[in-house]
């Protein structure tokens, strides 16, 4: 919770101040140094992101793993027959 707050933070400074640096001299030019620490931003932000979806989509598929009872083949596949079940009553 902690990275994707400070991954939003940073986000909103670096369009801050792209967006400043446009109306300080020479007006309607970025400076280098600002466009680098912006794709720096950018860099975190999209890293955070980035590792926190790959857990959750590798913790989904484990529970989905887990979820799935699997078949014992013994090494091969087999057809599915239909089983019919024989009930026996003993008198």
């Amino acid at each position: 919770m902690m990275e994707k707050a400070s991954a939003l933070l940073l986000l909103i400074f670096g369009a801050a101040m792209a967006a400043t640096s446009l109306f300080m001299p020479p007006e309607g030019e970025i400076d280098g140094s600002v466009l680098m620490l912006f794709g720096q931003i950018l860099v975190y932000a999209g890293s955070i992101f980035g590792v926190k979806i790959y857990i959750e989509d590798l913790v989904r598929q484990i529970k989905r793993r887990d979820e799935i009872p699997k078949r014992k083949t013994l090494g091969r596949r087999t057809k599915r027959t239909k089983r019919t079940r024989h009930f026996v009553t003993h008198g």
